[in-house]
C-alpha cells in the first residue's frame, strides 16, 4: 500500500488570528536552516518507500524559494518512489502566486495547488487577518485556473460580515476549481480569536451557511463533510487520513501514522532544527482504537465504509465490533445502511461529531 507524505512548513508572513496550527512569522523566505533540517529528516526515513501522495502544508509552503523547494523534492525522490500517478499538492496564499512561481512549481513536480482564498469580500478578509484582498484573490485564481489542471480553493464562512457568504460562493464558481473546501470559522483556544468567541455564529446560522454552500455547490460531489469535488478531483492525500491509512509527516510538529503508532515531531521550531525527526510523542494504538478510528474517519465520507473493506483489513465484521452503536445511529437517522456498507446521512454530515461520540462510547 502506498503511503501519504506530509511536509509541514511552519512559516507565514503573518499569523492569521484564528489559526492554531504550528507556525511562526518570518519576514522573508523560509529559512535555509529549515530546508536543511527538512531534507535531513526526509533522507533519514526508513519506512515504506512508495508514496501515493505528497502534501506541502503549513504555515505557508508558497514562501519557499524555488531552489529550496527543489532541494526538498530531491530529498523526497532520493527516499520515496514518486511516479507520474502520485498526487503532489502545495498550499499557496493568493498574494504569493505569480505566473513564474506556478510554472516553477509545475516544473519541480507539483501537480495540484490548494489556494487559501477564504473570501472574496474585503471586510471579511480584514476580519480574518488575511494578507491578500479580494482582487488579489481573483488575480491568483485566474493564474492558477489557467496554469494548473488540478487545483482546490479553500473558503471560510462565519467571518464578519457573514451575510456576504453567498456572493463569495458565487464568485468561487466563476473560476471553476476542480475542488472546493468549505470550513466554518472557529475561535480556538490560545489564538487571538479566543477572546472573540462571542462573535461566533449561532448554531442555526452556521448550519444555514453550511447548507447554502451545499446548495451553491450542487454541481460538485459533496464527498466529505467540508469538501466538494468534480469527478476524479477528490484530494487523494486527504483520503489517506479519512481511510485511516499510513502516512509519514516531516517538518515541525508533523504527525505520522505508521504500523499502528501515531507520532508527532517536535513542535518548537528551534527544537526541530536541532533534532529533525525527533518525536515529541509516540502513541501505540490498540487494535480496537485502530478499528474505532477507521470507522469514525470513514463516516466523514459520503460513501462511508464498505463492509468488505473492513473485513479484509481487520478479519472481522464491523457489526461484530460496533453493532450496538451503529444500530442506534441508524435509528437516530445519522447513518444509512446498505448490504455493502454504512454511510452518513445528510443529518449525519450536519451532526458528525455525534457519530464519533456514539462510537467512542460503545
Amino acid at each position: 500500500m502506498k503511503l501519504g507524505v506530509y511536509i509541514h512548513v511552519p512559516y507565514c508572513r503573518t499569523r492569521c488570528p484564528y489559526c492554531d496550527f504550528v507556525s511562526e512569522a518570518v519576514s522573508g523566505a523560509v529559512p535555509e536552516l529549515f530546508v536543511e533540517a527538512l531534507c535531513t529528516e526526509i533522507k533519514g526515513f526508513d519506512g515504506h518507500p512508495e508514496a501515493g501522495s505528497v502534501f506541502f502544508g503549513g504555515g505557508t509552503p508558497s514562501l519557499m524559494t524555488l531552489d529550496g523547494l527543489a532541494r526538498v523534492f530531491e530529498a523526497l525522490r532520493s527516499r520515496f518512489v514518486i511516479d507520474s500517478e502520485s498526487e503532489i499538492t502545495l498550499e499557496a496564499n493568493p498574494d504569493d502566486v505569480s505566473r513564474e512561481l506556478v510554472q516553477g512549481w509545475r516544473i519541480l513536480g507539483v501537480n495540484r495547488l490548494s489556494l487559501g482564498v477564504q473570501s472574496f469580500d474585503d471586510p471579511a478578509l480584514r476580519y480574518l487577518g488575511r494578507r491578500h484582498d479580494a482582487e488579489g484573490a481573483r488575480r491568483a485564481c485566474r493564474i492558477v485556473a489557467e496554469l494548473m489542471p488540478r487545483w482546490s480553493m479553500d473558503l471560510i464562512y462565519g467571518a464578519r460580515p457573514a451575510e456576504v457568504w453567498p456572493e463569495t460562493l458565487r464568485e468561487a464558481l466563476c473560476f471553476e476549481p476542480g475542488h472546493i473546501s468549505v470550513y466554518g470559522l472557529t475561535y480556538e483556544e490560545g489564538t487571538p480569536f479566543d477572546a472573540r468567541r462571542g462573535e461566533a455564529l449561532e448554531d442555526d446560522d452556521a448550519l444555514a451557511y453550511y447548507q447554502a454552500a451545499e446548495h451553491a455547490l450542487s454541481g460538485y460531489d459533496h464527498y466529505e463533510i467540508s469538501n466538494y469535488a468534480k469527478p476524479g478531483q477528490e484530494c487523494r492525500h486527504n483520503l489517506v487520513y479519512w481511510h485511516n491509512e499510513t502516512y509519514a509527516g516531516f517538518g515541525t510538529g508533523a504527525y505520522s501514522y505508521i504500523n499502528g503508532v501515531r507520532s508527532r515531531n517536535l513542535s518548537g521550531t528551534h527544537k526541530y532544527l536541532a533534532a529533525p525527526g525527533a518525536k515529541e510523542e509516540s502513541i501505540v494504538l490498540s487494535p480496537r482504537e485502530i478499528r474505532l478510528e477507521t470507522v469514525i474517519q470513514h463516516l466523514r465520507l459520503r460513501w462511508g465504509l464498505r463492509r468488505d473493506y473492513y473485513e479484509r483489513r481487520f478479519g472481522r465484521g464491523v457489526y461484530a465490533d460496533f453493532g450496538n452503536a451503529l444500530r442506534d445511529l441508524e435509528a437516530r437517522g445519522l447513518i444509512g445502511v446498505s448490504k455493502d456498507g454504512i454511510y452518513p446521512t445528510a443529518q449525519g454530515f450536519y451532526l458528525n461529531n455525534e457519530i464519533g461520540l456514539a462510537l467512542v462510547d460503545s
